[in-house]
Formats: C-alpha cells, structure tokens, sequence
C-alpha cells in the first residue's frame, strides 16, 4: 500500500520532497519499500498519537521550503482509482490552497450508507464548477439511520483523511487551536541535524493523541472540502477487503486459505493455517499466528477500540 501510495504521486511530486512518517518498528522495512526516499525524510514515530502529531511535525520541518509549497497528506492505507484523475484534482487542490490560503481536505460522494467514516456537510461552493465547497460542519461516524441520510442529501461528503494546505498555515491554526501542540515544535531540530531523534521521542512522550480533524479542521476558518471525482476507499479496516471485483458468487472474499460452506458476505484472511466457516453470514473472520478476530462486518472499524485495551494490558502486549 505504501508502493501505491508512493505510485500515485511519481511525476508530480519530486523524490526529494517526498516524506513518509511511519510507526519507528516500521521505518527500515518502509526505507526498503522507498529507496528514492531520502533517509532522512523517513521519519519513525515512536509513539502512535494519531494524525494531529504527525502532521504538526512535518508542517514545522516544512514552514521554511518556500511560499509556493503546500504539503499533501496522503495515508498509505486508501485506495484510489483511477490515478490520473487523483493526480489532477490533487494538483488542482495545491492551487486552490495556495490562492485562498485555505486548507483543503478532499470529500467522496457515498456509494453506500457507511457508518465506519466520518462525514463532512458541504456548504457554498466557493467557485462554480471547481468542485470546492465550504464546510459546513464534520461529522462524527453516524449511526445507520444517519448514515443513510448523509448517503441520499447530496450535502455530505465521506471524510477521506486526505488534506492540502501550505504548512505555516497548518502551524498557524495549531497554534490558535491546539496552543500545548504547537508549544513542543520549536524544540525539535532538522530531520538531519544532531539530536533530531531524541528531540523526536521527546516530542512524541509530550505530544496529546489527537486527530487533525478534531485539533484543527473542526475549528478553523480556512477549511474547504473539494468533491472528488476519483474513487475512494480506506482500507484500514478488515471490511474494506471486500472490493465489489474480488467477491465470489455468494459475496464472500478469502486472502489466503479458506473455506466457507454456506456462507454469504464474509471476509475470511488466514495468515499460514486455514479458515473454515459454516452457515455464517456478515463477519469478519481473521486468523494470525497469535490472534483470531471475529467481529460483524458493519463493526470492522470498532478494532481500534480492541487495539486500546490490549494496550491498557501490559501482559497483553505482545499481541499488539
């Protein structure tokens, strides 16, 4: 996911101005992946505190690389069709938020009444036929009588997590909504410079865990949500593995070894040994080496909150 992600920007974004920001246990196999990335754009978190961190850090190593520069928040874990048209309305949002001085976040037109996304409410269009909206208000996941409503308006957009803007205006809402943030940054150096690391672990032990979107985007005056006219999903949770195009006839999908007998709409992955299901319908089925998941598909996303209590276990930890 990171080799498309990393695809799907070639020959708008230069090598060198490429940076990833992965977890630190995954900074060495992401160097792998990304060899024209320059090692010190690889950036190892060493604590997972949500996107507000991340994005802060950068913004703050970027503030000084040129007026006409915005950064672009891409998360590894989407999927996006087709290329071209992203590269397009990629480009056209860098020039949007540079000449409104706006932070431009991207929304998709729901396909489906999903409750595992957040929503934004679209209002005015800023210029007409540009495809760029004010915001209105975010939205929480809905339940599914709400996710229904945002599916049919025509008003609410699903929140794809993917942002553009130029980085001191990303530095200058962080300072007026999340002062305590903002505060840590003038103590990390240069991503090359001498102590950067321990200055990184530093940052991240002070840092809250806190999302973009609740640290700025609900708050700020300069959001714009642009309606994207290229295909969307997040594959970050087990559901999204069920592509219209990788079903079978019963609407089932299987990476991996599995069988399932009478069964419809499951998601099965086996990672070595096998997954076998009778008579089972809307589940989610995950086999590790040292983990089995079960969930309902609708509650996919619900894995996170899993993922937190194994936290709050120490003698859980390894499961991690």
């Amino acid at each position: 996911m990171l080799a498309h992600t990393l695809d799907r920007v070639r020959g708008i974004v230069r090598p060198e101005d490429v940076w990833i920001l992965t977890a630190l246990d995954l900074k060495a196999e992401a160097e792998r992946i990304a060899p024209e990335v320059l090692p010190a754009h690889v950036v190892g978190e060493p604590a997972g505190k949500n996107t507000a961190p991340a994005i802060a850090l950068a913004s703050w190593w970027l503030r000084d690389a040129g007026e006409d520069l915005v950064v672009a928040v891409l998360p590894s874990d989407h999927r996006v069709e087709p290329t071209e048209r992203f590269r397009e309305e990629l480009l056209r949002a860098g020039r949007v938020a540079l000449e409104r001085g706006a932070i431009l976040t991207f929304g998709i037109p729901p396909t489906r009444a999903e409750t595992g996304y957040g929503y934004i409410e679209s209002g005015e269009a800023v210029d007409a036929g540009s495809g760029v909206h004010a915001v209105r208000a975010f939205r929480e996941k809905p339940d599914p009588e709400a996710a229904a409503r945002y599916a049919s308006d025509g008003r609410h957009l699903w929140n794809a997590g993917l942002f553009v803007f130029p980085p001191r205006l990303m530095l200058q809402d962080l300072t007026a909504h999340r002062p305590g943030l903002a505060s840590l940054l003038p103590r990390v150096p240069g991503p090359s410079d001498p102590g950067v690391d321990e200055a990184i672990r530093t940052f991240y032990e002070a840092a809250p865990s806190v999302s973009i979107d609740y640290a700025v985007m609900e708050r700020s005056r300069h959001a714009l949500v642009q309606r994207a006219g290229f295909t969307w999903d997040d594959l970050g949770s087990w559901a999204a593995l069920a592509r219209p195009d990788a079903l079978d006839p019963d609407g089932n999908v299987i990476r991996g070894l599995g069988v399932l007998q009478d069964c419809r709409g499951v998601v099965a992955f086996a990672e070595g040994g096998l997954v076998a299901a009778i008579g089972l319908t809307d589940l989610v089925i995950v086999r590790t080496a040292d983990v089995t998941l079960v969930c309902p598909r609708d509650r996919a996303q619900e894995v996170r909150a899993i993922v937190e209590r194994l936290k709050a276990r120490r003698e859980l930890d390894g499961f991690l």
